[in-house]
């Protein structure tokens, strides 16, 4: 355990420097930056702290390689993107975690932990209890309980909790936040791990090719069938509930309006009013984890690189087995019969690059707007079948969105929530919609309701499309689920 990341973060000489700088960069634990925001966010921190008299010799490129290879930071190359994105380790959570305590400082025995301890406990205590009568029993207690409860809530009103145990279960609630957000952090560095070692596995067979393919679906079933897949499933399963949803949306609405909120600081209000935020952000990228390596893993053995992979590991084996074969002719300093030549490059100076001036080509004649093609829904539909669409992602969407209105249309979510994948995003609703949804038209008069969705691709350029009037309402709820 002392050899962990953690640990060695905190142990080491420069643990409150690269803690604050940790926290300055990253201030969510969410929070995902590209590399040259990275650097440039560094670069300003850095700047601040020699503008204070800190001697601190190392770039923003030296520090961000010793965080990487210490494993405090981090780093991916996600699909579709154009640089690497750097993000907190789920180890360095917990250290962020020790280190804002200490600043604010409390009480460690509180009401609201020993509660939930208390709670925990009666809770497992009845549901694994086999005896009908003792459950019956405590049923018949929880019954008159309640009773009593109604009769003085009748008689002499609620007595609301105090301010002060309220804030102070407000701020528990937040930090049970964060751990959870955290520990989903673990699982999808556990779920990588695992991917890796299959992706191995699969590389170092010798077997058939029928044998390779059933490593493959068998590992797509261990990703979702491991310890943390089924953990995680579970949760999200009970995060995403709409009426779970609908009620922990309602709840943290009524605290908006609670007197004990303005006991809180700003960024406690902040994060207590983002839980279901921040739950479903970690989740969601868990999800998308999990269901990204299965399709990866088919992926890998069916393309290409599958192949050359397994040619690299042929040929660093033959590499070894002959050096193992020729170790001992071979001495140190003995002339070898082979004349290798290096690679080079040609160098020439930079004056005699030929600049290329566009004012010095005839203009280009203008184009004119061609009118937008009619779309074939069910062609269109069972493209949607053979694309890879994040569908997890945009039922989530729909039923976030269906908490909060009766119904919803295909550009309503596309306002509502931010188009991950352009173009294929759009269609995935629309394709729901087809399945789940209503589809406005009365082929009667020929009425064909229309609007228009905008999105921006990975480009940057923001693009615009006409199509047909799609709406999710609450009834389809259950076939989404």
């Amino acid at each position: 355990m002392r050899e962990g990341p953690m640990w060695m973060l905190l142990a080491s000489q420069q643990a409150p420097f690269t803690l604050s700088l940790l926290q300055s960069i990253f201030p969510e634990i969410s929070t995902q930056l590209g590399s040259a925001s990275l650097i440039e966010k560094l670069s300003a921190e850095l700047e601040v702290l020699r503008t204070r008299g800190e001697d601190i010799d190392k770039t923003p490129q030296m520090l961000v390689a010793e965080w990487v290879q210490a494993k405090w930071l981090g780093r991916g190359f996600p699909e579709g993107a154009s640089e690497e994105v750097y993000e907190l380790a789920a180890d360095v959570v917990p250290a962020l975690r020790l280190m804002m305590g200490q600043l604010e400082p409390r009480q460690t025995a509180t009401e609201s932990g020993l509660a939930v301890v208390i709670d925990s406990v009666l809770r497992l205590a009845t549901e694994t209890d086999p005896d009908p009568a003792s459950r019956l029993k405590a049923l018949h207690e929880e019954s008159r309980r309640i009773v009593e409860e109604i009769k003085h809530v009748m008689a002499h009103g609620v007595s609301p909790l105090e301010p002060a145990r309220a804030s102070e279960r407000g701020r528990h609630i937040v930090a049970m936040t964060e751990s959870i957000a955290a520990d989903f952090r673990r699982v999808r560095e556990a779920f990588e791990r695992l991917n890796r070692d299959l992706r191995r596995q699969l590389v170092e067979h010798e077997g058939p090719r029928g044998e390779v393919l059933e490593k493959v679906f068998l590992g797509s079933d261990a990703i979702a069938e491991s310890d943390e897949g089924k953990s995680f499933l579970a949760f999200w399963r009970l995060l995403t509930d709409p009426s779970q949803f609908e009620g922990l949306k309602g709840a943290l609405e009524a605290l908006e309006t609670r007197p004990f909120i303005r006991m809180l600081s700003l960024e406690e209000r902040r994060r207590l009013f983002r839980v279901t935020e921040t739950l479903l952000a970690e989740g969601g990228m868990v999800q998308e984890v999990m269901t990204t390596l299965g399709r990866g893993l088919r992926t890998f053995v069916q393309s290409r690189e599958f192949q050359e992979q397994r040619q690299i590991q042929r040929l660093i084996r033959a590499a070894i087995t002959e050096s193992l074969a020729l170790k001992d002719q071979l001495v140190n300093g003995r002339t070898l019969d082979y004349t290798l030549t290096l690679s080079t490059s040609s160098l020439r100076s930079v004056a005699q690059l030929v600049l290329d001036d566009p004012q010095e080509r005839p203009g280009e004649t203008s184009v004119d707007d061609a009118e937008a093609p009619e779309i074939d829904l069910m062609a269109m539909r069972e493209m949607i079948d053979n694309a890879d669409i994040d569908m997890p992602l945009l039922k989530a969407n729909i039923r976030i969105a269906l908490g909060q209105r009766a119904q919803v249309s295909v550009g309503d979510l596309a306002r509502m929530f931010e188009v991950t994948q352009g173009l294929a995003s759009i269609v995935g609703y629309m394709s729901l919609a087809q399945r789940f949804g209503v589809v406005l038209e009365n082929r009667e008069r020929d009425f064909h309701p229309r609007e228009f969705v905008s999105w921006t691709g990975q480009d940057g350029v923001v693009r615009q499309a006409r199509i047909a009037q799609l709406l999710f309402t609450r009834d389809c709820l259950n076939d989404l689920n």
